[in-house]
Order: structure tokens, then sequence, then C-alpha cells
């Protein structure tokens, strides 16, 4: 049976909710955890951790508990939609993997800081048009994107669809203290001298990025979208 094309279906067959980067997501994978349990942070206390904790060397301010363990793989369904197209701009210390799954493609906008390369990589399926099945993105790396426009893919298989369906593979496994929000203030710090980068990712800056890093609030923020009640409930309506 192919995927539905619809937001609100593919919610319901995938139990998705909301992500904090925008779209919907659902982790399917936590070595030697049980998929959400942890709410994006570390199972500390997993089954086997011999084996499925590695140390993520330098990684230690990351904790209050100076812990850096992380579960050695997790993975996720991440889903932008037609009303929540953005990713938005932040980074991670650990290496992503990106797989297309269906849908419409997805631009990804990628800038390593440290040397100010900036690339562009579309995740989509067609080949012909430079399109990849996988994007790659190593740790550290500031990351943002959309999904491709209207004038892109009206003429295209995926032009009914509502969202994309990306599948991500991320180690060391994902914990939300290694993720931050690139601010307003960093982002004009580091692109001083290129005005142009500044323009294309100023749309993706968190309007709240620096009053959460702030107050160091960052996986405080992220814990509230695995609640339920209204607010969730406003946000899948907003998204999908």
């Amino acid at each position: 049976m192919p995927l539905p094309k619809k937001i609100k279906d593919l919610i319901l067959s995938l139990k998705l909710i909301p992500h904090p980067e925008g779209g919907f997501f659902i982790e399917t994978w936590r070595s030697g955890s049980v998929p959400m349990t942890t709410m994006g942070q570390t199972a500390l206390s997993c089954e086997n951790p011999d084996k499925n904790l590695v140390i993520a060397k330098g990684r230690a301010h990351n904790r209050a508990d100076k812990d850096e363990r992380r579960n050695a793989l997790t993975s996720i369904y991440w889903v932008p939609t037609v009303k929540s197209p953005r990713l938005l701009l932040a980074y991670n210390c650990s290496d992503h993997v990106h797989y297309y799954q269906g849908g419409i493609p997805f631009r990804y906008n990628l800038y390593d800081p440290s040397t100010g390369e900036f690339s562009e990589e579309v995740l989509g399926p067609e080949l012909h048009k430079g399109h990849k099945l996988q994007v790659c993105v190593k740790g550290g790396l500031w990351k943002c994107g959309v999904m491709v426009g209207d004038n892109e893919r009206k003429e295209s298989e995926t032009a009914d669809y509502e969202y994309t369906l990306i599948g991500e593979a991320v180690a060391p496994g994902f914990d939300f203290h290694d993720f931050d929000w690139v601010t307003e203030k960093l982002l004009r710090l580091t692109c001083k001298n290129d005005e142009k980068m500044i323009e294309l990712f100023l749309p993706y800056v968190f309007e709240r990025s620096k009053q959460v890093q702030k107050k160091e609030k960052t996986v405080e923020y992220a814990a509230q979208y695995y609640e339920g009640g209204e607010r969730k409930e406003k946000r899948i309506e907003e998204r999908s």
C-alpha cells in the first residue's frame, strides 16, 4: 500500500507528534531503550550498557552530570509539512544521516562555522535533477532547510503530497544536551563578513532561541513537546 498523501493520515499511521524544530516526528530506535521514553535524552540506565552506550569524548560540559556516555544509535522519522515546511537553524554534536522515504523533496542548507563552507543538498527521489536519497551531516555543522516550492514540484509525482517523510539516524545517539539553536547574534558574529549568508539564514533563526539559550532551558523547552494536552493539539492542528 502506498504512502497516504494527507499528513493527518500519516500522523495516525506513524503516531507522530510535533517536533521542536518544526513538523512532526517519532523516535523509532534508541540503543538499549524503549523509544520515546527518555524524551530525547540519553538512556543511561539502558539494557546492556557495555554494548548500548558509547563514550562521546569532549561532551562533559553538555550535561550537568558531566556524563559523556550516549546511546550508540538513535533514529527517528521527521516529517515537515506544507503548513510547517521549515527546519529551523541549529547544530548538533553528533553525525546525522537523513534518508528520503517519501513525499515532497526537501532542501537542506549546511554551513561549517569553522571554515565558512556552505552547501545545499536536496533530499528527494528525482536523481536526474540532482536529488539525493541520503544527506549526511557531520556533527557541528549548522543545518536548516525547507520543502521545495510549488514551482519545483508542480510537475513531479510528489506534487500531491502534504509532507516529506525523512528517516534520520544519529550516532552517537541523539541527546538534547548536545543540541543548540543558532541565534541571530551568533549568526551575525560568525558571518559578519558575508551578508549573503546572513540573509539566507535569518528566516530560519528560531525566534525564541536567545530566550531559551539565556535561561539554559533548551532541554526543558524540548521536553514539553512530549506532553499531551491542549498545547499539543493546537500544534497538530497548526502544522497539519
